[in-house]
């Protein structure tokens, strides 16, 4: 597999994002992506759940879990994060590190130049299979969280910063992730 192209194997339908292992392995996007806060918490609620880990969603998904059923709390307390476990087995929310090479990849492998070309490719590979195209211009929620209030959030434009913290009860881009 090549970095945009569609994956449909065992279920899973995606977007080809990440590759490693000349293509054998890497990460699929979902086609679809919503508006959701990261959590439902405000102050004085606010808390940290632990999903610290900046390179594995994963694993970050897997500390939201534990998390939720040593406090007596519900996935609907994490809208992202519910979402994408609903996409089914194995789907989770990205880390911030999966995410910026998404946005790398997503621009050709480089944000230093104006790649449309890889970019149309990406689109395209999400529209033609019945999903939403990437959006530019919008922060994408990571599930690496930067303190109790904040979470780390990226976009795929060419212009930085390219990573935000922002406040976990706001409304941003989410998109899942599956590993193959």
């Amino acid at each position: 597999y090549e970095v945009g192209d569609l994956y449909d194997r065992d279920g899973v339908k995606g977007v080809v994002c990440i590759v490693s292992d000349e293509g054998t392995h890497g990460l699929v996007i979902s086609l679809e992506q919503i508006y959701l806060t990261w959590s439902e918490f405000r102050k004085p609620d606010l808390r940290t759940v632990g999903a610290e880990n900046r390179t594995d969603g994963e694993e970050n998904m897997r500390t939201v879990e534990a998390y939720i059923a040593a406090n007596g709390l519900s996935w609907d307390d994490f809208p992202a994060f519910k979402w994408c476990r609903e996409r089914g087995e194995g789907w989770y929310l990205p880390s911030i590190d999966e995410l910026l090479t998404i946005g790398h990849n997503y621009n050709g492998g480089s944000r230093m130049k104006n790649n449309r070309q890889a970019r149309n490719k990406f689109n395209d590979a999400l529209k033609d299979a019945g999903g939403k195209r990437m959006d530019r211009m919008v922060y994408y929620f990571s599930s690496t969280e930067m303190d109790e209030k904040n979470a780390y959030t990226s976009h795929t434009s060419l212009e930085p910063p390219y990573v935000v913290e922002i406040p976990k009860y706001n409304k941003f881009l989410v998109r899942a992730v599956h590993k193959f």
